[in-house]
């Protein structure tokens, strides 16, 4: 904690052993030994506590948000190398409070009766889902695919596939090109639709297939941690103990805490996207953008100006270079769908 430059005030990302909590800074031990934070909440049941003191051998990370609420600065407290080159974005207190809402007021939907229809008429106007599923961890060998859910960027629709199985709108959904999908290690999902349900699941933007190719194109090692929360933890600073991995998604029936936790999973693929998309993959293509943008702005001369602005063949345009990801895709070596159908 002596790190961290504390400021009363400053809302508080605060990470227990156990708990994940926001508070606000109200005081510092005078040997930064313990801090007091007030309007304590929980992230995870939304449970308040008040004022509560904190001491630092029980805390294992910080997550400051400056006082604009804009941007958040992170420090760890656990004795790994805090020196890291990969790109984060950490999100503002706003869209923190606007992700967690979502969570705790997904829809849970078991039967094919006025909120089933009413949240498909809503998914359907939609152009950008995310998708997620529980108990597919041994993809199509799995015993009993639980849950189906599918997000958007305000809301998240849980839908009970051991109870309603996969409807006819549901498929399409999940495979009409009018939509764009986000999912986090497809292929256990196109596994499970394909073998287990007989819906073949359109295209998608694969966050683990981002994030190593991100790792490879830097030239960084690979940890074999490639999971949904790795990526979470990584991109955009959340806790470690954000996640639950202990949930049992297969009880009927089903526990609040698991809707939640199922909630989660589909909650953070579209931030992820974003990122990956437009702050990394994109980024070169940015960069020329921004260029070109100055190209005529930054020249102080009104005649010379206006001769580049008449002349279409103008050096601005010519220096535009071929777009190029940020990420080399093909160093991920990774097989085609005939392939993969062939191996099966």
């Amino acid at each position: 904690m002596d790190k961290v430059e504390l400021e009363l005030g400053q809302t508080i990302l605060l990470e227990l052993e156990e708990e994940c909590l926001l508070g606000e800074l109200q005081h510092v031990g005078s040997d930064r030994s313990f801090i007091r934070l007030a309007n304590v909440r929980d992230m995870i049941t939304k449970e308040t506590y008040g004022t509560q003191t904190y001491y630092n051998s029980e805390i294992r990370n910080i997550q400051i948000i400056a006082s604009d609420k804009a941007k958040m600065q992170s420090t760890s407290l656990s004795a790994k190398n805090p020196a890291s080159s990969t790109k984060t974005n950490q999100l503002t207190l706003e869209k923190l409070h606007d992700t967690l809402e979502q969570i705790n007021n997904y829809v849970f939907i078991c039967q094919t009766d006025v909120k089933y229809h009413d949240s498909i008429k809503y998914l359907k106007k939609q152009r950008l889902l995310s998708i997620a599923m529980e108990g597919i961890e041994h993809g199509r060998h799995s015993s009993s695919p639980s849950l189906l859910s599918i997000g958007t960027q305000d809301s998240i629709y849980i839908f009970d596939i051991i109870w309603m199985k996969i409807t006819e709108e549901m498929r399409e959904l999940l495979c009409h090109d009018r939509y764009r999908r986000v999912v986090h290690n497809g292929r256990l999902v196109k596994d499970v639709l394909q073998h287990k349900f007989g819906v073949t699941l359109g295209n998608c933007f694969d966050i683990m297939v981002a994030h190593i190719a991100i790792h490879k194109s830097t030239g960084k090692t690979l940890e074999e941690d490639y999971s949904l929360q790795a990526c979470v933890q990584s991109y955009l600073n959340l806790p470690e103990k954000f996640f639950d991995l202990n949930v049992t998604f297969s009880d009927r029936p089903l526990s609040d805490m698991a809707r939640k936790e199922a909630a989660k999973h589909v909650a953070f693929l579209l931030p992820l996207q974003d990122f990956f998309i437009h702050e990394i993959m994109l980024e070169p293509f940015y960069s020329s953008c921004s260029k070109y943008l100055q190209s005529l702005s930054r020249n102080p001369d009104f005649i010379n100006s206006l001769a580049d602005l008449r002349n279409k063949d103008c050096e601005a345009i010519e220096a535009v270079g071929p777009v190029k990801l940020g990420v080399n895709v093909e160093l991920l070596d990774v097989g085609d769908e005939k392939n993969e159908q062939t191996d099966g």
